[in-house]
């Protein structure tokens, strides 16, 4: 009976490593994809050629690609969000990024909805918001996916 107990206990203690790695192994192909991910996002917008991407922080230098790659940059606030959102005809491709956690690419700018908080027609997009590593990806009305107008950096930019 004894062995028995010790063959359960070291089975047990298998199992738990083997599961362990498994997060482990995973959480390291997790950020690997992040990685991707944002490079199939941004796909004929950027450029990735040049740079390359930190896992943990990948808006730092995708917004620092974009600042030196893109035809036209805007800080938004909730007065400029209208002429800002109209300068958007007027390129191939648009993307904001929201401090070092959300970027939206504009998918359909004469699709917009009236927004009451930033007081302007906010077109529909695309964004990966990224929390604690893992990237979640929305669609919807911009407006849904930067947030409502406060102190957080927002930042257009614009290529042709």
């Amino acid at each position: 009976m004894k062995i028995s107990k010790l063959k359960l206990t070291n089975m047990k203690t298998i199992l738990s490593i083997t599961i362990a790695l498994l997060f482990t192994v995973s959480s390291f192909a997790q950020e690997k994809t992040n990685v991707e991910t944002f490079k199939t996002f941004l796909d004929g917008i950027v450029d990735f050629q040049t740079v390359n991407i930190n896992n943990a922080e990948p808006l730092v230098d995708i917004t620092g690609l974009a600042d030196s790659k893109a035809d036209k940059k805007i800080m938004l606030t909730k007065e400029n969000i209208q002429s800002a959102m109209d300068e958007i005809g007027k390129y191939k491709n648009a993307i904001i990024i929201v401090g070092l956690h959300t970027i939206v690419k504009i998918t359909d700018a004469p699709n917009c909805q009236q927004s009451g908080s930033w007081g302007a027609c906010m077109p529909f997009g695309k964004g990966l918001i990224q929390k604690f590593g893992i990237l979640e990806q929305k669609e919807n009305y911009i407006n849904y996916i930067i947030g409502i107008p406060d102190g957080q950096e927002r930042t257009l930019y614009l290529f042709n």
